[in-house]
């Protein structure tokens, strides 16, 4: 669930005297939380609720500062006491929610959500925190009837088109997911997880070129995030740009220095362009950091050892790839 906090500022007119009112230390609340002014913040909502204890909108409004700080008791207490002073101020449902949420109190978050939706049918963000933990306590039943929610409600903004199109992708629709981050994208081209995003469809979809495309823009941005040299560089494989695949794998095992993975398809590219004992090399590392099917590992390093003359050592490698190698043992080794 995204750690997201409404509070409304309340219009007012200004009043005549020289003390401030409960609604003028609310609004000044409202905008030092937006400033990140949490302090302020607490001692503004608190000064409102001196002059108004029943005031739901500063018990709101302070719960959701202590909710930010992670002062989850507190935030409980305020949220609970604005609910119960009004609770038509339905956006203290959401934030407690998320409180309960994270005290992992889910039955209890998953009844805010419910109230807060029957309040407030088209907020996208409510039916997104709701399906986090349908899908924790295995729903798949309402799980799949808000994904369906979410799709025909309209989007609010970059982040919502997002997140739509995370739930158009899980619900097979690639062509809705790619419409959606194209939006997000044209509402704010900074947005790079959005490039990110679009290009897992791209690549999934095998449009290598327009995923090193977004992944290009992506790096430059983001340039320790070793995830996205690989998927380049599994594009440049698919590609057959080998050696393009390699500088990218260098860069993610320089950042990410124990993946299995990585190393065997860094040395599958290498056996690709008979670099073969680079190709060793890796397939060695594979093995000592546990790639998920050594007989994999065995066969084409089998394979790199025999280009190499190293016969013995290549019908050794065969061997321990059992049924995938028989082939090469029958034909090389015999």
């Amino acid at each position: 669930m995204n750690k997201l906090f409404y509070i409304a500022v309340i219009v007012f007119l200004p009043s005549i005297g020289f003390g401030q009112t409960a609604l003028e230390h609310y609004n000044q609340g409202t905008e030092m939380f937006e400033q990140g002014n949490h302090a302020g913040a607490i001692k503004a909502f608190s000064a409102a609720l001196t002059l108004d204890s029943t005031f739901a909108e500063a018990y709101m409004g302070r719960g959701s500062v202590y909710a930010s700080i992670q002062k989850f008791e507190l935030a409980e207490n305020d949220l609970t006491a604005s609910i119960l002073n009004d609770p038509t101020v339905s956006d203290a449902f959401f934030n407690r929610a998320f409180v309960y949420m994270e005290l992992g109190e889910l039955d209890l978050a998953l009844r805010d959500l419910n109230m807060y939706v029957v309040i407030n049918p088209n907020d996208m963000n409510a039916y997104l925190a709701r399906v986090d933990i349908l899908i924790q306590q295995n729903e798949q039943v309402k799980t799949y009837q808000d994904f369906e929610t979410i799709i025909r409600t309209p989007a609010n903004g970059p982040e919502q088109y997002v997140q739509r199109g995370r739930i158009k992708i899980l619900m097979q629709d690639t062509t809705g997911a790619l419409s959606d981050y194209d939006s997000a994208l044209a509402l704010d081209p900074t947005y790079m997880g959005a490039y990110q995003l679009r290009a897992n469809l791209y690549y999934y979809t095998s449009k290598f070129y327009l995923a090193i495309q977004d992944l290009n823009i992506y790096l430059m941005a983001i340039e320790d995030d070793w995830t996205a040299y690989l998927l380049r560089g599994e594009c440049y494989g698919m590609l057959q740009e080998y050696t393009l695949a390699i500088d990218d794998y260098d860069e993610a095992l320089r950042l990410k220095p124990n993946h299995a993975d990585a190393y065997f398809d860094r040395g599958f590219f290498n056996l690709q362009i008979e670099r073969f004992e680079e190709s060793i090399a890796d397939f060695k590392k594979a093995i000592v950091y546990g790639y998920r099917d050594a007989r994999l590992i065995y066969y084409n390093k089998g394979i790199a050892e025999y280009r190499m003359g190293n016969k013995e050592q290549a019908c050794s490698d065969w061997k321990n790839a059992a049924d995938l190698a028989a082939d090469y043992r029958n034909k090389y080794c015999n």
